[in-house]
């Protein structure tokens, strides 16, 4: 008899253990609470909770799992609770002496229990390795977006100063802008085939000079490489720039997207070309 206490006590300090859900504190993020107690307690989530598509995932999850595992417990206890059935001897013979329960089936009742709430404290073992994988997931996820948001703004930080980084535009380069044979804009005015090379010939009239202490007066001749891109026609409007020992154009920009772009850079750049020696 003091086998089958010491078993049902066992099993309550095992329930003990399965209701304080050990392991949960500390995953919730979200005020305190937890994926797994509002399912088992059924208390109405938070605003913040309801909100997040993860921690919603993961209350869905712990409540379909509980849902099992009350089922199968209800399964036990049915089988427990149900009387046995009669046979025709018992209802013919009259009333039989009242016998003691036999040992073996008080010990398979408690061996029952026992299966019952080791099914209990395994399943709630599973749900919170899955609450917490959940958890895991989504401040990984929380993690990379803020990285990615903390980047963006640096970038645009940068930007906004006049020493911004480089773009990847030479006219981020103050010793380019200071010392090129020329950064202009200007409307083409004629186009002409290179023979044997497959390049052009650009003729542009100048409408503004960017480079330092240089009028926006006259024409300037681009030879366009084979591969340049994009191609022009007379009257198009372009933004040229090109350094002294280049036969063809680093910059070639056309259409007013491009352009803005490159007039950008060069308003960054030319406070610094101050004091630049071009040798």
């Amino acid at each position: 008899m003091s086998t089958g206490h010491e078993s049902e006590e066992t099993f309550g300090e095992g329930g003990a253990d399965v209701d304080g859900y050990d392991g949960c504190d500390g995953h919730d993020g979200h005020e305190g609470t937890d994926p797994l107690m509002a399912a088992i307690l059924g208390a109405p989530l938070p605003e913040e909770s309801r909100a997040d598509p993860a921690f919603l995932a993961a209350h869905r999850a712990a409540t379909a799992d509980l849902a099992v595992l009350r089922e199968q417990l209800g399964v036990i206890a049915d089988t427990l609770t149900r009387p046995a059935e009669r046979t025709e001897d018992t209802l013919t013979s009259g009333p039989a002496p009242v016998l003691r329960p036999r040992p073996v089936r008080r010990r398979a009742v408690r061996a029952l229990a026992l299966a019952a709430a080791g099914a209990i404290v395994a399943g709630a073992g599973w749900l919170v390795v899955q609450v917490g994988a959940g958890v895991s997931t989504l401040s990984s996820a929380k993690s990379a977006d803020s990285g990615a948001a903390d980047t963006t703004a640096e970038g645009e930080a940068d930007a906004a100063e006049p020493g911004a980084r480089s773009t990847g535009s030479p006219l981020g380069d103050p010793g380019y802008l200071a010392c090129a044979r020329f950064v202009v804009e200007g409307e083409v005015t004629d186009v002409v085939p290179v023979a044997g090379t497959g390049g052009e010939r650009v003729t542009l009239r100048v409408t503004r000079s960017y480079l330092p202490g240089r009028s926006a007066a006259g024409e300037v001749d681009v030879v366009l490489a084979p591969d340049m891109d994009p191609l022009v026609a007379e009257g198009d409007h372009v933004l040229a720039g090109q350094a002294r020992d280049s036969a063809s154009p680093e910059v070639w920009a056309v259409g007013a997207a491009d352009i803005a772009a490159e007039r950008a850079a060069i308003e960054r750049t030319l406070p610094r070309t101050d004091g630049v020696s071009c040798g």
